[in-house]
């Protein structure tokens, strides 16, 4: 068996996690014909095919199944090393991947970015906004320095630390029929058409979380993709929905959408950041963690 360099590991492991030739090689910049010739040569040195092709569609076989475990180990670490190095500068380089749930990433984390970027303007931050369960799954697989969600995931691999609180609210179009009631009950909003966020977003889960508390059943559920398009729905006439206050604020300012505290045990809801519990923690992350409110926090948009 001849040497195996990093480099085909790299090109393999972006062929199989891609599953096409095409796209591994728009991701490597290298040629399609170049990407096939180091795959060809790096299964001869293994003496086993390690990639079926089926068609245009490629699938790791059994032995590059155990390839690409092996690989990813390899390079974490080979990335945990550079974080390392990196931290010899002392905050004079290096990068932050981040996730956050939508909630999270729109309403809560900017201003601690802009915060950070003022402050630390040689760090690379890139930002990923998905849902609360994908964001967690993402920190765990290593793809992301750090997370924040809107939903506690318990897995002992992780570090969790509550960041954020707010409240679900009631969320109403401006001339809806209880415009001048104090409040709402659960009960109430059982009689309406409920828009809500997808599932495995933080909003989704806390609001089943509270009708599950009540046993109280929202019988007419409307899905929408994330929060923007259920605020819309709403000043739309379409129904009411359940959101976190700070998602609404500036609707609320500009009177396109009324809120009204729930009278229902559960509407309170908690932030996390959550980290890998082994991973080395960096200078520029330990640094981003220290922006961040207090265990002692306070409530957001009230």
């Amino acid at each position: 068996m001849h040497n195996i360099n990093l480099n085909q590991l790299r090109i393999f492991h972006a062929v199989a996690a891609t599953g096409s030739f095409t796209r591994a090689s728009k991701t490597l910049c290298l040629t399609q014909p170049g990407v096939s010739k180091h795959i060809k040569q790096l299964e001869s040195d293994m003496g086993v095919p390690l990639l079926d092709r089926l068609g245009k569609t490629v699938t790791p076989t059994r032995a590059g199944r155990i390839l690409m475990e092996t690989t990813k180990e390899v390079f974490d670490r080979i990335d945990e090393a550079k974080a390392r190095i990196n931290d010899l500068t002392l905050l004079k380089s290096g990068e932050i991947n981040i996730g956050a749930s939508y909630t999270a990433g729109t309403y809560l984390l900017p201003p601690v970015l802009g915060q950070y970027t003022a402050l630390y303007p040689d760090i690379s931050l890139s930002l990923d906004i998905s849902l609360s369960q994908e964001v967690a799954h993402k920190v765990l697989a290593n793809e992301l320095d750090i997370g924040f969600i809107g939903a506690s995931h318990p897995d002992e691999r992780l570090s969790v630390r509550p960041v954020y609180r707010d409240r679900l609210k009631a969320i109403l179009p401006p001339d809806h029929s209880w415009q001048n009631r104090a409040s709402v009950s659960l009960t109430d909003l059982a009689d309406h058409t409920l828009i809500v966020s997808q599932k495995g977003s933080g909003t989704r889960l806390a609001i089943e979380k509270a009708s599950a508390s009540t046993d109280i059943t929202l019988k007419r559920i409307v899905e929408f993709g994330n929060t923007e398009a259920v605020k819309k729905a709403v000043q739309a006439g379409m129904g009411v929905s359940l959101l976190s206050g700070t998602a609404v604020r500036d609707e609320v300012a500009t009177g396109s959408l009324l809120t009204k505290p729930v009278d229902a045990p559960s509407m309170e809801r908690t932030f996390y950041a959550v980290m890998l519990q082994d991973k080395y923690r960096t200078h520029a992350v330990t640094a981003l963690m220290d922006l961040l409110p207090s265990p002692n926090f306070a409530h957001m948009g009230e």
